[in-house]
This record gives C-alpha cells, structure tokens and sequence, in this order.
C-alpha cells in the first residue's frame, strides 16, 4: 500500500530527475563562473562570517550617516553645499562595502536607514554631523584591526581615515 509521504518523495525525485537532466541546469553553470569575483575568501568559516558582519555593520553606519546627511540638509539647506562633497564619499564608501562580497540577506538592499533627529540651530547641527563623523571613524579604525581578511582591513581603514577626514572639514 502506498502512503501519501511516498507518493510525494517519488514525485519529487521525479522533478529532481527531470531539472537535473535539463540542458539549461548547464547553461546556468556556466554562467555562473563568468564573475570574475571570487565567491569565498579561503580561511575558516567563523573568520568569513566575521568579516561579512564586519562589513555589514560597516554598510549600516554609512546608510546612518547618509540619512544623517540627508536629514541635516533637509533641516538647513543652507548647509547643501558644505556636505554635498562629503555625502558623495559616503555614497562611495557604501558602494564599495557592497560591492566588496556577499552581505546577509537584506544588508545589500538600498534600505535607508531611521531618520536622524536634526538641531535647530544650523551649527549644532553641524557640529553634530562632525561628531557623528568622528565616531564613525573610529568605529572603522577598531573595526579594521578586526577584520581577519586584508582587503576589507585596507578598505575600512581607507573609510575610516575619511570619515576623520571629514570630521575636521567639518570642525
């Protein structure tokens, strides 16, 4: 007698059968290898997933900083054109730490991150900008001591010498 788990265990291995015969499971194959990106760093596995939340907290400070840009302008477009230098590296900064590798999902999307509350008066609102820029530099420096791969070392600290940078433009 058959049950009705059997039925559908032979119905999948009959659809597994018939997409692993298919010609477009080869074509997608070798489609594959056309990224000339390597999928996986070599190491260890925990040093790997380090790295990818390395980076991906790297990818939402930037996001943290962009909306901060954004809700600064917002409040005082006056100061459009002191931050709009500034708001071009970090639109930079975030296309490289996407680009860099694979993020966990929904980290790579485009997602803005919460609004940032804004001073009333424009140089506080400045100054809070340039602290906001300090702080994420040296969460940068701390975490490009961390990472274990020497590509997202070199490319935090190039964030973070930035972001410092910025801080005393903005000073």
């Amino acid at each position: 007698m058959c049950t009705v788990t059997q039925r559908v265990d032979e119905g999948r291995r009959r659809l597994l059968a018939l997409v692993a015969g298919a010609p477009v499971l080869g074509v997608a194959l070798a489609a594959c290898g056309s990224d000339p990106r390597p999928k996986a760093a070599p190491g260890p596995r925990a040093t790997l997933d380090a790295d990818v939340k390395l980076r991906w907290r790297a990818v939402h400070a930037e996001q943290a900083l962009l909306a901060l840009h954004a809700a600064t302008v917002a409040a005082h477009p006056d100061l459009a054109e002191r931050l709009q230098p500034l708001t071009a590296h970090h639109d930079e900064h975030l296309a490289a730490l996407r680009d860099d590798g694979p993020l966990p999902y929904g980290a790579g999307d485009g997602a803005p991150a919460a609004a940032a509350e804004v001073a009333g008066d424009p140089e506080a609102a400045l100054a809070a900008v340039a602290d906001a820029e300090r702080a994420a530099a040296d969460a940068c420096v701390v975490a490009s001591l961390a990472a274990a791969g020497p590509r997202l070392a070199a490319m935090l600290a190039s964030v973070a010498a930035s972001e410092a940078g910025h801080g005393v433009v903005l000073a």
